[in-house]
């Protein structure tokens, strides 16, 4: 009985709690909330929610980074858009490029891509141009419009071969050269190594050369000779699948030739001639000889 009569006086205590928390909500996020709609998925400003009125859905339209030349698909993705119309806008000089699955620009790069039955709204764009870069709008037909802006980055990957471009070892010593891909939207396919313009053939064995290859943000690839002779001496060329190539002039000295010291994976060179240093001493040693003399 006692129990009992605990939980009938907590429970009008409770009741009121929850509804002076629910009366604190803001009009828009009980909206959202009774409709189950997530407040990403949110809509224009200065309009009245409506369960059936379309809004973004913007975990599917994201900003997006594509190569120069190639081609860039922007998504708009748009759910319960009933009799409502998707359009592309060029942000910058509010320029109309799309309405439904029509183009309105007389530039050809641009196309618009839709499936029937689909959400989503595409923006395709060939050949892209650096000017292309910079943001677009996907507008709903709604009045006023909804709108949401996508940012396009259009970058052209860098490829780089550290400690180039010459880099002199002596013979026996071990070569290693890195190439690195920079500003690529994802890793190349594949990267080629070519070895005066012949194509590297990979062999692990004495006096081979080894290849290695590591993807990421930054991709690697790492060429390796253990044991360096005079025929590896040559234009090594790193030719990745999406970025231009890049080449390097190695040496391999003979013993009777100048000594050299080069840091793996640095591009300091330091080179001794041993000619020079000969003569270097044979000056020195004439001079202490002569104040000897006198």
């Amino acid at each position: 009985m006692r129990f009992s009569a605990v939980i009938a006086l907590l429970v009008p205590l409770l009741c009121s709690d929850i509804g002076a928390s629910i009366e604190e909500m803001d009009e828009e996020t009980q909206l959202i909330m009774g409709n189950g709609i997530p407040p990403a998925m949110g809509y224009s400003e200065g309009l009245t929610y409506d369960p059936e009125q379309p809004y973004f859905d913007t975990e599917h339209s994201k900003n997006v980074t594509a190569l120069l030349g190639k081609t860039a698909v922007l998504n708009c993705r748009v759910k319960n858009i009933g009799n409502k119309t998707v359009s592309w806008v060029r942000h910058r000089d509010i320029h109309l490029l799309t309405v439904g699955r029509f183009t309105y620009t007389s530039d050809q790069r641009f196309s618009a891509l839709h499936s029937v039955g689909s959400e989503d709204w595409l923006l395709k764009i060939h050949y892209l141009q650096e000017r292309d870069a910079g943001k677009y709008e996907c507008q709903i037909s709604t009045t006023p419009p909804m709108s949401h802006l996508i940012h396009l980055a259009v970058v052209e990957p860098e490829t780089v071969i550290v400690g180039g471009p010459d880099v002199y070892i002596n013979t026996g010593s071990r070569l290693a050269l890195t190439c690195s891909v920079k500003y690529s939207p994802e890793p190349p396919a594949f990267i080629f190594w070519y070895h005066d313009d012949k194509l590297v053939s990979y062999d692990r064995t004495r006096g081979g050369v080894v290849v290695s290859t590591e993807k990421g943000l930054v991709t690697t690839s790492r060429l390796l000779v253990q044991f360096a002779e005079p025929r590896h001496s040559g234009v090594y060329t790193c030719a990745p699948a999406n970025s231009k190539p890049k080449s390097v002039n190695v040496h391999v000295l003979a013993g009777d030739k100048p000594a050299a010291i080069v840091h793996e994976n640095n591009s300091a060179e330091v080179l001794v001639s041993t000619q020079r240093l000969h003569s270097y001493v044979f000056v020195a040693g004439a001079a202490l000889l002569h104040v000897l003399v006198l």
